[in-house]
């Protein structure tokens, strides 16, 4: 982000198309010149100490990541068979079946929400 010291040299019209990019507003009067360098030198660490007092966008902690673990349990593994047939699928291999295509999207779309909610896992460990 770009430094206090930094903020202090550019003009108002700077300023203002610095908020305007990060889609932020003044404190104070949007022609403060001193609002702007407030508002656009504190937004890093405000943005930060919300998500670590769990306002907002924050980590939903270690009951999601266990129930999350269920999730997946519920949903499965798919077999061989199945397996053959999201590849085939992820190929653009479709039955021509209009009942077992449909079949065929929903274990494609769960498979894709597996490896979805799988990810999430990994990323809530990080």
């Amino acid at each position: 982000m770009i430094p206090r010291s930094k903020l202090q040299n550019k003009s108002l019209e700077e300023l203002q198309a610095l908020g305007k990019k990060y889609n932020i507003h003044p404190i104070g009067g949007y022609r403060n010149r001193e609002a702007w360098i407030n508002t656009l030198s504190r937004f890093p660490c405000k943005a930060i100490d919300q998500m670590k007092d769990g306002i907002g966008l924050h980590s939903p902690g270690l009951e999601a990541y266990r129930q999350l673990t269920v999730l997946l349990d519920l949903i499965g593994e798919p077999t061989s068979s199945q397996a053959a047939l999201i590849r085939a699928t992820h190929m653009g291999e479709w039955i021509n079946d209009p009942d077992l295509r449909f079949y065929q999207e929903k274990l494609f779309e769960l498979w894709r929400m597996r490896i979805l909610l799988m990810e999430v896992k990994k990323i809530m460990l990080g």
